[in-house]
């Protein structure tokens, strides 16, 4: 039931229909909660085409973008997606001010939804209204005792990405954001433990990330000892393949059957392709590139297995999609994975040296091949764990929830 005495202004820097990742965040977000209040939502510019020829009655969109010149320094410019997404903020909370000002109407929350992170805070305060920050994400990093074997360019990564977080979170914008914040939501509770509690301010670990159930048609999985195994992602140094690769390598040696496959495209390909080549694995292990979503869903719906051993994540959508699918999951007992697959749909890898995590799983996969009645125990919770977790519907109920409780703790 809607409350139409309530307005929201939500703030989602992407937003599009019919996609995935943080584009999709702001759309399906947006969608839901325009059934139980009146919705404003303020995005790019650029996303205003594909926004305006879908169908989304129930929201009234705002758009703003900074100045052309702007849009080739975030092209040329080190960490440039970062300090353009930083003015961003700075230009549409002001122009978002603005425009209910002069148009007189009336707005009684602000959410700022996507691309949230801990270290680059909104300027929050410029709204009187109740404020919700998140769900945020950032502040993960990769081990040291997993760093020192990687190459100079990801330490050198790792070392700016960290010590930015850092000075973000100490920051004097950050400070004065979460002094304004009724309500600050969390991607993963790694995070969340990241922060200091404030007993004016009112914490949640809430998933970004939820699918339309009707996208996939699920059928149960097939247990098979010759395992057909995926891994999906950017190969970027904290996404692990190389992990994935070489636990594999340890589940063929250790008399195993099956194939691995890696969708995606990045700076550590050419490692991982010498690696396969130099180890002779040409036969069980290959690289195809980037596809599109439905040739990989194709793929989750023969898979077995979907090895995720990514460092730092959020909500990963090829961790929710697989599992939608049935796939169970090997992932690093850290970050989103953990608390997305949960030791009731997956096998969660510690995290004590590349060895040790690359034998781990290759026992993981072993593992799964030889005892049936595990693994279709963990294929039938992950399904079950998606279903009733990551949906859109139950995105709404936890946003409403946090919404009256804001607007009852700033009523009084």
């Amino acid at each position: 039931m809607m409350n139409t005495a309530k307005t929201i202004l939500l703030i989602a820097y992407a937003c599009e229909p019919d996609e995935t990742s943080e584009p999709g965040v702001g759309w399906n977000m947006g969608n839901q909660i325009s059934k139980s209040y009146k919705t404003y939502t303020l995005t790019r510019a650029n996303n205003r085409a594909a926004i305006e020829s879908a169908e989304s009655n129930a929201i009234t969109f705002l758009y703003y973008d900074l100045p052309s010149i702007f849009m080739s320094l975030k092209k040329k410019m080190p960490l440039g997606t970062q300090l353009y997404f930083a003015l961003w903020q700075w230009g549409a909370y002001f122009y978002a001010k603005r425009y209910f000002k002069y148009q007189n109407k009336k707005i009684d929350l602000v959410h700022h939804l996507n691309f949230a992170a801990s270290w680059i805070a909104p300027p929050a305060y410029i709204f009187k209204q109740p404020f919700v920050w998140g769900p945020i994400g950032g502040g993960d990093t990769v081990p040291k005792r997993f760093l020192k074997h990687m190459k100079l360019k990801s330490r050198l990564q790792e070392l700016i990405y960290s010590l930015t977080n850092n000075l973000g979170k100490v920051s004097i914008f950050s400070f004065f954001t979460r002094k304004k914040a009724n309500a600050i939501l969390f991607r993963t509770q790694s995070i969340a433990n990241s922060f200091s509690n404030s007993k004016n301010t009112i914490y949640k670990t809430v998933s970004e990330t939820a699918m339309i159930s009707t996208n996939f048609t699920y059928e149960p999985k097939v247990h098979s000892e010759t395992l057909h195994a995926i891994c999906v992602g950017r190969m970027n140094y904290w996404k692990g393949f190389i992990l994935a690769v070489k636990g594999f390598h340890h589940f063929l040696d250790a008399g195993g059957q099956g194939t691995l496959e890696l969708f995606g495209e990045g700076t550590e390909k050419d490692e991982i392709e010498a690696y396969i080549k130099i180890n002779r694995l040409d036969n069980s292990i290959f690289i195809r590139g980037f596809v599109d979503n439905t040739k990989v869903k194709d793929k989750m719906e023969e898979a077995h297995i979907l090895l995720h051993p990514s460092f730092r994540e959020g909500g990963s959508w090829s961790i929710m999609e697989a599992m939608s699918f049935g796939l169970p999951v090997i992932c690093l007992n850290t970050s989103g994975p953990k608390d997305m697959v949960t030791d009731a749909a997956g096998l969660l890898i510690e995290l004590r040296s590349p060895e040790q995590v690359a034998e781990d799983i290759g026992t993981g996969l072993l593992e799964l091949s030889k005892n049936k009645t595990r693994y279709l125990e963990l294929s039938t919770n992950a399904h079950n764990r998606i279903i009733n977790e990551y949906t859109w519907a139950r995105r709404k109920d936890q946003m409403t929830e946090v919404y009256e409780n804001v607007f009852q703790t700033s009523d009084n």
